[in-house]
């Protein structure tokens, strides 16, 4: 132990007899020199009895004989700004000596002996006897230094953090779990048209209207069941105008694990939403403009159709008139015609014949949409094999192959599904003629995406030119002569328009002399309902 004494007496004995009493000397010594803080014991008069070795090592110097009035130039004790010299009168040690209960200062001691210096906590307490007489004070010196850099580098972190929140282009905004602001950074502020200040502790009702405070409220219900989540969110502007925003929130939690509130990142979408509100009106309005438009175009092919159907039907009978005269003609006055006339009259009945089977076509093609649609299950294969019993019936003597599949079975309306056979087993029967051994098969496959059947009807027949493919399904369009193949260019679009109306689509894939394929398909993922079928002019 290390003291100092003007009476001659030695430390010990000034503790034994003065302050302390202790018994065992080299105890005390023992506890006073491991204790990890620096211990000064000073007399009333401020003559320093005990300096430890911490204390050495915390001041730089080990003790003086001057006077407490010198200690903080002696020991170069500056205030914690670690610039203004510390008076030794604000010194802890000085104060204790004056009978201050507990004085405390943060110090900064910087002397040759510790050129860089270092932070230190100083305590001191007087001591007193029995009857309260001031013996002397102790002060206990703590290194500050390590606590005083983590706070200074925890400070700096703040900041940083700070100004990556102020800088940031988002709101960050902080609640407590009755929904008060407890942080919110500028940006949010201004999206707002607040101060920050003017945020702080005000619930977060008071930024939006009466709508959103219900769903405020079960957001807050969610974060404390520990759930986040990304929504938009409107706010009110603080001049009344509606601010949406995109919200990312998630709970917060202290040390213990307790819910502390909800912390929001906000996003302004509002131009976004506005974009959107915009593109749902136009949206909107052209739906309207097409509804109106399909009213329209619906309403003009039931007219034409009409006109159509009732023009065919009344060509009927001076067609017919024209037809029996012309027969009348050859019958009664054939002796007096010579064969140019003959000629002429056969022209004249081959025309009202042909003429004939375009009216028919015409009101077979208008009575597709006219029929009512009666959905059944329909056995396809069924309908496939009575078609070509029939069409055999019409020609025996042909070699004709059919090559049906069996169990072919879907919706749609009966009818109208034999009138789709009828067509195409029709004129796979009528290209196949010049083929000795004629080869006609029904059956199906699946669609590319491997869910929807494709059924087709496939012959070895004339087929035809893929460059006229467009054509095909035109309303008395041919791709071939009437003196090589007779017909009216309806069945196909008819057969198209049966299609439409089940929801399918049709298809044609030929080669010229090497045969034809149809394929079609019904219900397709995007079809065309039933009752919005195209008109007679397609």
């Amino acid at each position: 132990m290390t003291a100092l004494s003007s009476t001659g007496s030695s430390p010990t004995d000034v503790l034994t007899e003065g302050l302390f009493q202790v018994q065992h000397q080299a105890l005390l010594s023992t506890i006073l020199n491991g204790i990890s803080e620096g211990v000064i014991i000073a007399d009333a008069s401020g003559h320093l009895l005990y300096f430890s070795p911490n204390a050495h090592k915390l001041l730089g110097t080990g003790p003086t004989d001057m006077a407490p009035e010198n200690w903080s130039a002696h020991y170069g004790v500056f205030c914690a700004d670690t610039r203004t010299l510390c008076p030794s009168e604000r010194l802890p040690l000085y104060r204790a000596l004056q009978g201050e209960e507990t004085p405390e200062e943060e110090l900064f001691v910087r002397n040759p002996h510790l050129p860089n210096g270092q932070h230190v906590h100083a305590s001191a307490r007087p001591v007193r006897d029995e009857q309260g007489k001031l013996l002397g004070a102790i002060v206990t010196l703590r290194n500050t230094q390590g606590q005083r850099q983590a706070e200074a580098n925890q400070r700096r972190t703040e900041q940083h953090f700070q100004l990556i929140v102020e800088a940031a282009q988002e709101g960050i905004w902080t609640i407590d779990t009755e929904q008060r602001t407890t942080y919110a950074n500028r940006f949010l502020a201004n999206m707002l048209g607040y101060t920050v200040d003017e945020m702080m502790g005000r619930h977060i009702n008071d930024f939006m209207d009466e709508e959103s405070h219900v769903a405020a409220a079960s957001n807050l219900a969610q974060r404390r069941q520990g759930v986040a989540d990304v929504h938009d969110f409107k706010l009110r502007h603080k001049e009344g105008r509606p601010v949406w925003t995109m919200l990312s929130s998630n709970p917060m939690y202290d040390e213990q694990g307790r819910f502390t509130g909800a912390l929001a990142m906000l996003t302004d979408v509002t131009r976004r939403r506005a974009a959107e509100e915009e593109v749902r009106q136009l949206n909107a309005q052209l739906e309207q403009r097409i509804a109106e438009r399909t009213a329209e175009l619906e309403y003009s092919n039931r007219e034409l159709e009409a006109f159509a159907y009732s023009v065919a039907h009344d060509l009927r009978s001076p067609l017919r008139s024209i037809s029996n005269f012309t027969q009348a003609l050859d019958e009664d006055y054939g002796d007096k015609l010579d064969s140019i006339g003959h000629d002429y009259l056969a022209r004249m009945r081959a025309a009202c014949k042909r003429m004939s089977e375009l009216i028919d076509g015409i009101l077979a093609l208008s009575r597709v949409n006219r029929t009512e649609f009666v959905e059944t299950e329909v056995n396809l294969s069924a309908l496939a094999h009575s078609v070509s019993e029939q069409i055999q019936r019409w020609q025996p003597e042909r070699s004709v192959r059919f090559t049906i599949q069996d169990g072919l079975v879907d919706r749609g309306d009966a009818k109208l599904l034999r009138g789709v056979l009828e067509n195409l087993l029709g004129n796979a029967w009528k290209f196949t003629r010049n083929r000795p051994q004629a080869e006609i098969e029904f059956g199906s496959t699946l669609a590319e995406d491997g869910k929807r059947r494709v059924y087709f009807v496939r012959d070895n027949g004339a087929g035809f030119d893929m460059a006229f493919q467009n054509k095909l399904f035109g309303v008395f369009q041919r791709l071939h002569t009437q003196q090589e193949f007779e017909g009216n260019g309806v069945g196909l679009a008819t057969v198209q328009r049966i299609i439409r109306r089940h929801g399918g689509t049709i298809r044609g894939e030929g080669r010229v002399g090497h045969g034809a394929t149809f394929s079609f398909s019904l219900h397709d993922p995007s079809p065309t309902p039933p009752g919005s079928e195209p008109g007679l002019i397609n």
